[in-house]
């Protein structure tokens, strides 16, 4: 009689079929542990990425500094070295003017100008009048210079002129302006 039934009522028939058939689990839920570490792993390579980004960037910034920092520091030493080289030429210039030799100080201007960073020397008189300059349509122009006490440092069209009296025994000499290039 089962068998009428079985053979009457074949939707029964499958499900037990559908029954039996025992249901596959996803990879995931048969793998837990895989999947946690998983997870974790993931977890740990966007932090240790997204770390690496910002150190990056902190790594950029400190080396910008670092770049701005030298750049200063290279200029404050041009300068001081400018300036160092103005006065020792300015002395020359003075031991020469006091013997009267400017045939001299046009060759030492000569020398000097052959320095890379120097693009122009100029010796002006008591009165402002240029009376040698390396730059020959600068000859006998007046200038500002004339009156100058002390020594004076100008940054112009990326130049750097550096201006220096010519100290006499008893009075002022004139005045030695060199201009550097940046």
């Amino acid at each position: 009689m089962e068998e009428i039934n079985q053979q009457a009522n074949p939707e029964n028939q499958d499900n037990k079929n559908i029954e039996e058939k025992p249901k596959k689990k996803s990879w995931f839920k048969r793998n837990v542990g895989a999947t946690i570490v998983m997870i974790i792993m993931l977890i740990a390579i966007i932090y240790l990425g997204i770390n690496l980004m910002v150190k990056q960037k902190q790594h950029k910034e400190e080396i910008t500094d670092i770049n701005a920092k030298n750049a200063a520091l290279v200029d404050s030493l041009k300068k001081d070295n400018f300036t160092w080289l103005t006065k020792v030429f300015t002395w020359t210039v003075r031991s020469e003017m006091l013997r009267e030799n400017l045939e001299q100080v046009k060759l030492y201007s000569q020398e000097l100008i052959k320095y890379q960073y120097v693009d122009n020397i100029k010796v002006v008189d008591p009165s402002g009048r240029v009376i040698f300059s390396t730059d020959m349509k600068d000859q006998n122009v007046i200038t500002e210079w004339s009156n100058i006490q002390k020594l004076a440092v100008m940054q112009q069209n990326n130049k750097t002129i550096i201006a220096s009296p010519i100290l006499g025994n008893d009075m002022i000499l004139g005045a030695v302006v060199i201009e550097y290039k940046n």
